[in-house]
């Protein structure tokens, strides 16, 4: 299958002096350090290496360039992710330049159109160091249209057995940017919008919850 050409943004876009040293794949899209590789070295932008991710939040380096993080970090995020009360990023945090770098040129977060779910990519055939896939959220299908890049100072790690399951920032954000298609939008703007995403979600979640609550209280009446 044929790549996908490049997005609007990758010309237009200066590579940050922290990711000058990735690889960039035949499109000209630096690969993220976090990234899934198949035995032949091809990466798989929608999927990160577990191995790789456990590594990073263990040694507190950027999900992007792999550089020793500062003390204040960045993460990128639907409005779900960075403002419900139980949002969380799965993603290691990022330097500034980095998250917006990849804000504005990432496609799955910067083209609305380019929206592959998970159930449509490829099988690879992974190399023997991979021990899992983490795959990232802003690739299903019902991705928002709206991302927020988040600034914090503080963090809580959320763990499976010894490995990091999730990252909740320290509340409240010192920074917040309200990104859409790749551009920068105004605060009021942002605020609006990641509201009604959130208002409409808590919908979709409530009644999810009430499917899985009939579906066990189900389960409980066979048994």
């Amino acid at each position: 299958m044929a790549e996908k050409p490049p997005g609007k943004n990758l010309q237009h876009v200066a590579i940050p002096e922290r990711m000058r040293s990735l690889p960039v794949d035949p499109r000209g899209y630096p690969v993220p350090v976090v990234v899934t590789r198949d035995r032949n070295g091809k990466p798989n932008f929608a999927a990160n290496d577990e191995s790789i991710r456990q590594t990073l939040f263990r040694e507190d380096r950027c999900g992007i360039c792999g550089g020793k993080l500062l003390r204040g970090r960045w993460s990128v995020g639907g409005p779900g992710s960075a403002l419900h009360p139980d949002g969380a990023f799965l993603d290691p945090p990022m330097h500034y330049e980095c998250a917006r770098y990849a804000v504005q040129v990432c496609p799955y977060l910067a083209m609305p159109s380019y929206s592959k779910s998970v159930s449509k990519i490829a099988p690879m055939s992974y190399g023997p160091s991979k021990v899992g896939i983490s795959y990232n959220p802003t690739v299903f299908s019902n991705r928002p249209d709206l991302f927020l890049l988040v600034m914090y100072v503080g963090q809580k790690l959320s763990y499976d057995g010894q490995a990091v399951r999730s990252l909740k920032p320290k509340r409240p954000f010192r920074t917040i940017e309200y990104w859409r298609e790749g551009v920068w939008i105004a605060d009021a703007e942002g605020r609006v919008a990641a509201e009604r995403y959130l208002q409409e979600q808590d919908a979709v979640w409530e009644a999810e919850r009430k499917r899985s609550q009939r579906q066990s209280t189900a389960i409980i009446q066979e048994l």
